[in-house]
């Protein structure tokens, strides 16, 4: 399998970027902006003019206030990645009322769940999108937060507006486009276990007589780096360990009046240590286990994940008189290599080595009334609309090998010979998608909006599994299969905003996430199903006090059929089975308030009651009955935030963070499962343009299994699983210009 070298990566990533700027610049000196200003487009030069309400894009109606949106929706700014010291999707998931991203101590594999709705393998239930672009995979999401201006997480089904893998909600990173005043923002952290980060953003507009602040440009760049959490009594090693490197650059170009042109490229290497997977209670071959004894494995094998990413985009929007054309084409090309002790012991038995890469092309079209249009304005009416295309084509790779070793032969999973069992897969996909919505203002505070899109997705699969023994290989099984699926995806809405302050919505949705090809699963398993549901959501958002005050609440019901629930297989590893008929209904409650001009504070609040009501795991056992797994029946999250003016150049700076993830389980039979509160804290000072922060994450030192699977085929209550992060502290220090 080709496997470029990570630097080489980067320094195509950022090459290409020069090439890009080089290109703009000689086009646009040959640019003469000829047409008039449309109002909806702010002239070249200026910023658009700012609401102190949040702006969101989630109805990709353009900016568009929090308040105004029917459907649950939680921002998170770059003053509150800031504030808080967000780094990773998993940490900023905790402001979202019941939502939990879970994730190996590897960056590669992380798994969003939104009301209960998600996936630890295949596809993502809750898809993530980098500036409107979809990451087909787990293996894609989890990247630098660095240069961006907000996060906002959907909940519920997405799939009307924004497609495949949005039938739990969507995650989309937003990031900051290059500004028309040079600035520049340099951020360095250390703490314990080694801990480093160094981040940078830097942008400028390039002016002179020609272009005439046609051309803006930025990059953004981070490295970190951390020692392990967990220690291998095995070797005496750290296992865990992190290191990645990131690099953005990004350019605008406004030839005139009526376009915009936004090109971004971005790369990224990480090389972070094993999996320290480890039984959670005494362990067969020996030791206490994670729940009495954390941060300790017992592992003759340490394993590495290496993942190397390449992205590009280019996005033209036209303002034309009374519309709007955007234009969105993208490529992506990610790379893995990994191993792992796959018999989470001390004993030679079966080690794990995982090759997967993937290439792909997205674009998607779409065209939208752009006039007035103004919720806010109870008398008034009107009609807005928008229409689209989007697609993609996807190439992938996957191969993954079990050498079973001297050490296990006749332990371990009926084994019987030393030999690898691999399987190698080459997979193909293409979507075709045609979507539209209208929304109308009825006058008297009434407001209407419905949502159409049909989605066609073809897979196809080839599979080869062998197994090697003493040079000979023999074939085990083989694979050649296609399949279409395609559903039809309604949403529904209706407003009433009885004043200002007060919304309230009621929306209807359909779900959809296509079946699919396992690489390794027993056999039978090797396809499954499609997913789809149905959601319903009661809303309120309201706002007190002139707006210092906002808070939303939210009563919803889900009711899927066969969803797709990940299972583990000692022989095959990770697959993907159909669960038949679930539901799940919950509460949901935001606040945010500014009690004074120095202090403002913030809490969450998420019930969820999850039913699988008919499903058989893979150890034979009936599930009906039981909740879904990684589904918390709470997750609570309160905080505040102080500063306080120190005279004319200093201010000091506090945070407090608490957040509680209420009883979930593992596994769909609701053998194993946890809970936990996590606290952090923060305190600062400013000094003109400079910041220093001391912060203490995990306070209490909490102790916690965030991920656990059964690997046992003869005992369903044995897991093994991973330690969430220990306290961590350090200091921060950013400067900006």
């Amino acid at each position: 399998m080709p496997h470029n070298t990570p630097p080489a990566r980067l320094r195509f990533a950022l090459a290409a970027s020069l090439f890009v700027a080089g290109g703009v610049v000689a086009q646009g000196a040959a640019a003469a902006p000829t047409k008039p200003q449309d109002p909806a487009k702010p002239p070249r030069g200026e910023a658009p003019e700012q609401s102190e309400q949040v702006l969101v894009t989630a109805e990709k109606w353009g900016g568009q206030r929090l308040a105004d949106l029917p459907r649950s929706v939680t921002p998170i700014t770059s003053e509150l990645l800031r504030d808080a010291g967000v780094q990773s999707i998993e940490e900023a998931a905790r402001f979202v009322p019941n939502a939990l991203v879970t994730g190996f101590t590897s960056r590669r594999l992380s798994f969003p769940y939104i009301r209960g709705v998600g996936s630890g393998q295949g596809d993502p239930a809750v898809a993530t999108f980098v500036d409107d672009v979809p990451q087909l995979s787990v293996s894609s999401t989890n990247l630098s937060l660095v240069g961006l201006d907000r996060v906002e997480v959907l909940r519920g089904p997405s799939s009307a507006l924004w497609g495949r893998n949005t039938i739990g909600g969507a995650i989309n990173l937003i990031t900051k486009e290059p500004e028309w005043q040079p600035r520049a923002e340099l951020f360095a952290s250390a703490g314990n276990f080694g801990a480093q980060r160094y981040e940078v953003r830097a942008t400028t507009p390039f002016t002179d007589s020609v272009t005439e602040d046609t051309l803006a440009a930025s990059v953004s760049a981070s490295y970190e780096r951390r020692d392990g959490f967990t220690e291998n009594q095995f070797t005496g090693n750290d296992v865990d360990s992190r290191e990645s490197t990131f690099a953005r650059t990004q350019l605008v170009w406004t030839p005139d009046d009526r376009n915009t042109i936004r090109f971004s490229i971005y790369g990224e290497e990480t090389r972070d240590g094993g999996f320290v997977l480890g039984s959670l209670g005494p362990s067969p071959f020996g030791g206490a286990g994670l729940k009495a004894d954390p941060y300790r494995v017992n592992q003759d094998f340490e394993g590495r994940t290496d993942r190397d990413i390449l992205a590009g985009a280019m996005v033209w929007t036209h303002y034309g008189d009374g519309f709007r054309v955007t234009s969105i084409s993208s490529a992506q090309s990610w790379q893995i290599e990994e191993s792992a002790d796959f018999d989470f012991s001390q004993i030679d038995g079966v080690r794990r080595f995982t090759e997967e890469e993937e290439d792909y092309a997205y674009q998607e079209f779409r065209v939208q009334s752009d006039g007035d249009y103004d919720p806010r304005d109870l008398a008034s009416t009107g009609v807005r609309w928008l229409f689209g295309l989007s697609g993609f084509y996807s190439e992938e790779q996957r191969s993954a090998a079990n050498e079973f070793r001297q050490g296990g032969v006749g332990v371990l999973f009926g084994q019987q010979q030393v030999g690898t069992d691999q399987s190698v897969g080459e997979f193909q996909s293409w979507t075709a998608s045609a979507y539209g919505q209208v929304s109308a203002l009825l006058g008297d505070g009434l407001e209407v909006s419905g949502a159409l899109r049909y989605d066609l997705e073809d897979k196809r699969a080839e599979v080869d599994r062998t197994f090697t023994a003493g040079g000979f290989a023999a074939p085990l099984a083989s694979a050649r299969e296609g399949r279409s699926f395609s559903r039809v995806l309604p949403r529904a809405s209706i407003t009433y905003r009885p004043n200002h302050d007060v919304t309230s919505y009621l929306t209807v949705a359909r779900g959809f996430k296509a079946g699919g090809f396992n690489l390794t699963a027993p056999q039978g398993q090797e396809a499954f199903g499609t997913e789809t549901s149905w959601t319903y959501e009661l809303g309120l958002k309201t706002s007190w006090m002139d707006e210092r005050l906002q808070a939303n609440a939210a009563v919803f019901f889900v009711d899927w059929e066969d969803m797709q629930l990940s299972q583990f297989d000692a022989n095959a590893g990770g697959f993907v089975s159909n669960a038949g008929e679930s539901t799940s209904r919950g509460v949901e409650l935001e606040v945010v308030g500014e009690v004074s001009d120095a202090l403002t504070v913030f809490g969450t609040a998420g019930y969820l009651d999850t039913e699988i009501d008919r499903f058989t795991d893979q150890f034979g056992q009936d599930a009906t009955g039981k909740r879904l797994p990684f589904a918390p029946d709470w997750t609570v999250g309160a905080g505040a935030q102080y500063r306080r003016q120190i005279g004319e150049r200093y201010a000091a700076f506090a945070r407090v963070d608490y957040f509680h993830v209420g009883q979930f389980y593992y596994d769909a039979a609701n053998l194993g499962g946890e809970q936990y509160d996590l606290t952090n804290l923060r305190v600062g000072l400013d000094y003109e343009n400079w910041r220093v922060d001391v912060f203490v994450n995990n306070a209490f030192d909490q102790d916690y299994v965030s991920l656990a699977f059964q690997a046992n085929p003869a005992d369903p209550t044995q897991f093994v699983g991973q330690n969430g992060a220990p306290r961590t502290y350090g200091l921060s220090l950013r400067v900006t210009f």
